[in-house]
Order: structure tokens, then C-alpha cells, then sequence
């Protein structure tokens, strides 16, 4: 974990073309051949990295989650997630497919492996339209076009507007939130399960994780 740390930091602060195995390994105190036994190259180092770092995010979510106890609509769980991606810089850096910190990463693989677990993918949107979840007037590729519109918006805006020229982050996250719920989600639906059937699926992600972090030791 020391190593994914370092190489965390590196990241963020120069990017994937400008870090070395070496800078990483100096920033961890160990030795090169320490990551090498590990990782075979630096690609898979940041591979590892990013499932890492997405578990992280998987994990505060469902801090959130837990902590709040109106998480049981579909906005306020977009809510959440837009807020656990926006404060990783390395998650955030995927969705937004950002060249300063990924680089050359980019090009070699597919940001979307990583990412479609988290907001909204067409399985998931339909699946809550067919639990009357969400409103099914609009298709569900529509509706998932529509939460990566906000959400690319949202992780993005900073590069086009200054962060001190923006609104507080907690008033914007609120306004999705209200689109969300009085556009997309279906008025007298049954919101029951939303909050256990998130968690549990959470709780799933970070186990899978988890044990590929041991089969990789």
C-alpha cells in the first residue's frame, strides 16, 4: 500500500509521463526491485494503482451513505457519488479522461473499465426504470447520457471556470441532486431498498477488489 501511495502522489502532482518507477520507489523508501517483484512495469504499477484508488472512492461512498439517513433516493446517492469521484484527484482524473495526470495512460487503456461501476451505466438505469425507479418516458441509454453529462460537467467545470469564481460545491452537488430527483426519478416510487440493495453492492465491489489485492501479493 506504501507503494501505491507514493506512486498516488506522483501522479497527481507531475502525471503519468513525467513519473519514473524510480521517483516512485525513492518516495516509498524502497528499492526499485522491491516494485518490480510486484509490478512488471509501471503501466501495471498504475493499474493497480487506479483499482486502489477506486476502492477508496467505493469507500467513502458508502461512509456517506451510511452516515446520511435520507440516502434513500436516487438523487442524494448521485449526490454522494459526484462528491466521493470529485475529492480523488486520480478517479477524477478518469472520468474526465484528464491528460495532465494520465498522459500517455490514456491512449492505452480504457477509462471505462474502470469507471462504469461508479454513477450511472445503462444496466443499472434500466434496472431501476424496470423497478419504477426512474421515469421510462426516456430511454435508458437517454437517461445514462444524460448522469455522464452532469457528472463530466461537474469533475471538469474547473478547467473553463475558476474554482473562486464557482459557486460552493455543496450548493452545485445540491442543484444536481434536485434535477435529478423532480427530472429523472418517478414521482410515489418505492425507495425502500435503494439505500441496502447500494450498500450491499458496494460491499460486493470492495470485496472483489480486495481479493484481487491478495492475488496479487
Amino acid at each position: 500500500m506504501r507503494i501505491l501511495e507514493a506512486a498516488g502522489r506522483l501522479m497527481t502532482r507531475y502525471g503519468f509521463d513525467k513519473t519514473t518507477v524510480d521517483e516512485i520507489a525513492k518516495e516509498a523508501g524502497v528499492s526499485k526491485g522491491a516494485i518490480y517483484l510486484v509490478w512488471p512495469g509501471k503501466e501495471e504499477l498504475v493499474d493497480a494503482l487506479i483499482e486502489f484508488e477506486m476502492k477508496k472512492v467505493m469507500l467513502d461512498l458508502r461512509s456517506r451513505i451510511l452516515a446520511d439517513e435520507k440516502s434513500d433516493s436516487i438523487a442524494v446517492l448521485y449526490r454522494h457519488s459526484l462528491l466521493s469521484i470529485q475529492q480523488n484527484p486520480l478517479v477524477s482524473a478518469l472520468y474526465t479522461r484528464d491528460g495532465k495526470i494520465l498522459g500517455n495512460f490514456v491512449h492505452r487503456q480504457v477509462p471505462e473499465r474502470y469507471t462504469k461501476r461508479l454513477l450511472m451505466s445503462k444496466e443499472a438505469v434500466a434496472g431501476m426504470q424496470s423497478a419504477g425507479l426512474l421515469r421510462d418516458d426516456l430511454s435508458a441509454e437517454v437517461i445514462t447520457y444524460l448522469f455522464s453529462i452532469m457528472a463530466w460537467g461537474f469533475l471538469s467545470i474547473s478547467s473553463v471556470i475558476p474554482v473562486e469564481n464557482a459557486p460552493p460545491i455543496d450548493s452545485t452537488v445540491e442543484a444536481i441532486a434536485a434535477m435529478v430527483e423532480n427530472g429523472l426519478t418517478r414521482p410515489g416510487s418505492n425507495r425502500s431498498l435503494i439505500k441496502e440493495s447500494t450498500l450491499q453492492m458496494l460491499d460486493l465491489m470492495v470485496e472483489q477488489y480486495e481479493k484481487r489485492e491478495e492475488h496479487a501479493k
